[in-house]
């Protein structure tokens, strides 16, 4: 399974998957049949997969994000504390070769919806309500980069990245500390008042 990208299981890694699923799921149980998984390697984490399982025919869909060793599975609870709590308990590798990958996992996962930070990497990134005019959007571009890394310290990896919460973008400073903590070092307002919509509501 490639780095990154979601492959399909089939057949019997499926159905293994699903059974471990159903163990650990608070829901009603997937149906091997009706269910759809896609899982892929984290760089950071030899031992572990995210995978992803949905039901279409259900109404609405059922949907659960886990993560996976092949013997245990855990299902992905989207708050501050689930990623960094296992990722200290699971021995992440988290340093200068895959704390970038580690992050983008992490603003993907660890998230209040309500007040969710989205990690911005190019201008096609920002989720538009109404597209900016040519000469905005130019601007922009000369400000949104990908994440890149800055410096080690003693206690973490330093990146710098762009980060939209609700209508502002910001560029800051992000460290990542080897117990998969991640902490805001520096930032400052790049604009304000984009017509791009609401991450919870999707408007």
């Amino acid at each position: 399974m490639s780095q990154g990208a979601f492959e399909k299981l089939e057949g019997q890694k499926a159905k293994k998957f699903i059974d471990r699923l159903n163990k650990a799921w608070a829901g009603s149980p997937f149906d091997a049949e009706r269910t759809a998984v896609h899982a892929r390697s984290l760089p950071f984490a030899d031992d572990w997969t995210l995978a992803e399982a949905g039901d279409a025919t259900s109404i609405p869909e059922k949907r659960c994000i886990a993560l996976d060793n092949g013997k245990e599975c855990v299902p992905v609870r989207f708050d501050a504390t689930f990623i960094p709590s296992f990722a200290a308990q699971n021995g992440f590798r988290i340093d200068e070769d895959t704390g970038d990958d580690y992050l983008r996992f992490w603003f993907e996962y660890a998230r209040n919806p309500a007040d969710r930070f989205v990690l911005i990497e190019s201008v096609d990134d920002m989720p538009w309500r109404e597209e900016p005019t040519p000469q905005a959007r130019k601007s922009l571009a000369k400000s949104v980069m990908p994440i890149a890394l800055l410096r080690t310290d003693t206690d973490g990896v330093v990146y710098s990245a762009c980060v939209l919460f609700r209508d502002t973008l910001f560029d800051c400073q992000l460290k990542v500390k080897p117990s998969g903590e991640v902490e805001v070092v520096n930032r400052h307002m790049v604009a304000e008042g984009l017509t791009v919509s609401d991450p919870l509501t999707g408007l």
